[in-house]
């Protein structure tokens, strides 16, 4: 009798529930090389590890390392980049006297 192996793979419908995102989104995502998959025959089999890790790698590279963990889309601004005050290069008709 053969042993079956301990394997956490999903399908691209279970993954998209886990993620709380849509199945075009997931398979947008494999298409760009962003998540990891493998193929049996014709479906895509996802690793919930591997994909968990490969999207931390992939925020660390894009949003820095502190934005990482952060929620709610503070990448970039919360770290002190903040926009140029002052001349914005927008041009104001003059004023007729």
């Amino acid at each position: 009798m053969k042993e079956k192996k301990n394997d956490h793979r999903v399908s691209v419908r279970e993954l998209a529930d886990a993620l709380r995102v849509s199945t075009d989104t997931v398979r947008r995502a494999y298409r760009k090389g962003e998540i990891p998959a493998i193929r049996v025959k014709t479906a895509l089999r996802f690793d919930l590890q591997e994909v968990h890790a490969c999207m931390q790698r992939n925020a660390a590279a894009r949003f820095g390392a502190h934005s990482a963990s952060a929620r709610g889309g503070t990448a970039g601004r919360a770290l002190g980049d903040q926009p140029p005050s002052g001349k914005t290069g927008a041009q104001f008709p003059e004023e007729r006297l």
